[in-house]
């Protein structure tokens, strides 16, 4: 500081170390606070980016149909209906069940074996995905090595209706959280055993690729029903991500409320700061320290305080963001952490802001003391 701003930049640095305790304490309201949405910021860009490198890795269908607002399954009838329709190439419904495998309850996904691997990009670790139109089933590789499955292996399971059934693993395949269940295998198969449909969404591909035209043609063979949406790959990704920027948002609310409180508690520092320093302040001001220098030396104390704890957060931020992705790395495929400079460098500026307008009441009640009643104060 005393090499940029020469005294004023010494006297502040010199202030701000005076009385630790109280600085620690008024950096710590805003460190608080950074900590908390730096290591949030970090993790939902960085889980941001996986969930958006997933949705444009694995989706390759042109369309999803669902319900509109993501309430409610869809009727079988519409898979049907789609299926039938020209200029429609590949159709595959996601059927949300679940069997009993033992004493546990597993999910599983009902797909159309004919459509599904023109629609989703799914790479088997061994096995094919032919084997699905075959009645075999297919098993996330996870999940497999959890079991001792393998390629030729049995699963007895027990559906919703009580009935039982030997499956055999026709592939094991790399996970698609998000996606597909741990357990893939034909709709019709796990429809059967289901008394009500609980298709969460349909995947469509069309001719000559997507295109405006295309979802028209899918919306109109649904006779254009409200309750129904289609969506392009883009509306999946922002799907995907929709819930991570609805927790940013909030987020970012929460570092607005800590940067006011972080304002009160500097301008209460600085205003004890100030009237504790009165006689020094005078004496100061005798030796030919003017009013503007003296207005330098709060504010540049105050944006020393306040970067003092915006540095300590986003240090401590990312530290956690880092220690929870190492954790989430595991059930992540592709994980990579991503620091967003763009954005801790906002909230460092915005810290230093913070100190600038925090000293503005202290730096003015300082620079108008009068210099000899300040220099007889006891």
């Amino acid at each position: 500081l005393q090499k940029v701003f020469g005294i004023p930049g010494k006297l502040a640095s010199q202030n701000a170390v005076r009385n630790p305790r109280r600085t620690a304490v008024t950096a710590a309201s805003l460190a608080i606070g950074l900590t908390l949405v730096t290591t949030l910021s970090v993790l939902g860009i960085t889980v941001g980016k996986v969930v958006d490198r997933m949705s444009t890795e694995k989706l390759k269908a042109d369309y999803k149909v669902s319900m509109a607002g993501g309430m409610g399954y869809l009727d079988r009838s519409v898979t049907e209906t789609l299926a039938k329709t020209p200029g429609i190439k590949a159709v595959s419904p996601q059927t949300a069940g679940y069997f009993m495998v033992g004493d546990d309850f597993r999910s599983a996904s009902g797909v159309n074996p004919a459509g599904i691997g023109q629609l989703l990009n799914i790479e088997t670790v061994s096995g094919s995905l032919d084997s699905l139109g075959k009645g075999e089933i297919l098993v996330a590789e996870k999940t497999a090595k959890k079991a001792n499955l393998a390629v030729g292996s049995t699963v007895n399971v027990k559906y919703e209706d009580g009935q039982t059934e030997t499956l055999k693993v026709g592939a094991v395949y790399k996970d698609m959280e998000g996606l597909l269940s741990p357990y893939v295998l034909d709709d019709k198969i796990l429809g059967k055993h289901s008394e009500e449909s609980a298709v969460s969404e349909v995947y469509v591909n069309v001719d000559g690729g997507a295109s405006k035209a295309g979802q028209q043609k899918v919306v109109d063979a649904l006779g254009k029903n409200p309750a129904i949406n289609v969506a392009t790959q883009q509306d999946m990704r922002n799907e995907m991500g929709g819930m991570i920027n609805t927790m940013l948002n909030v987020m970012y609310g929460l570092l607005g409320m800590a940067l006011l409180i972080s304002v009160l508690g500097v301008v209460n520092t600085l205003a004890m700061s100030v009237f504790e320093r009165t006689q020094e302040i005078g004496m100061l001001r005798a030796i030919g320290l003017d009013r503007g220098r003296v207005k330098n030396m709060i504010r540049l104390e105050a944006v020393s305080i306040s970067l003092f704890g915006a540095a300590l957060g986003v240090a401590i931020g990312v530290f956690l963001a880092w220690a929870v992705g190492s954790t989430l790395a595991k059930s992540m495929p592709n994980y990579e952490l991503i620091l967003p400079w763009d954005r801790i460098g906002i909230f460092l500026l915005l810290a230093a802001v913070v100190g600038v307008l925090a000293a503005m009441w202290p730096a003015r009640s300082a620079a108008r003391l009068n210099m000899l009643t300040a220099i007889k104060t006891e």
